[in-house]
């Protein structure tokens, strides 16, 4: 799975390329997290932060926030 910053998602949302945006549980650290999940054709990446491999957030409403912030409009949720 590749790993991409923030800055490249923009511009793959924005060009109309990422097929789907799912949202998932990442469990760190013993709590409850989310991880988003890009589908680019045939490939899956994540978003990377600047200390980890992985960026999660600790609510749903701050990662929507985010995502509608990015120019993303529907993103699927997985919840198991």
């Amino acid at each position: 799975m590749q790993r991409i910053s923030e800055e490249t998602f923009r511009i793959l949302v924005n060009a109309g390329s990422v097929r789907k945006v799912t949202i998932q549980p990442a469990p760190w650290n013993g709590r409850e997290r989310w991880a988003v999940v890009l589908k680019l054709g045939m490939d899956e990446a994540t978003i990377k932060s600047a200390r980890t491999e992985v960026r999660t957030w600790a609510s749903l409403d701050s990662l929507a926030r985010w995502l509608k912030a990015q120019g993303c409009g529907v993103a699927e949720l997985r919840v198991v």
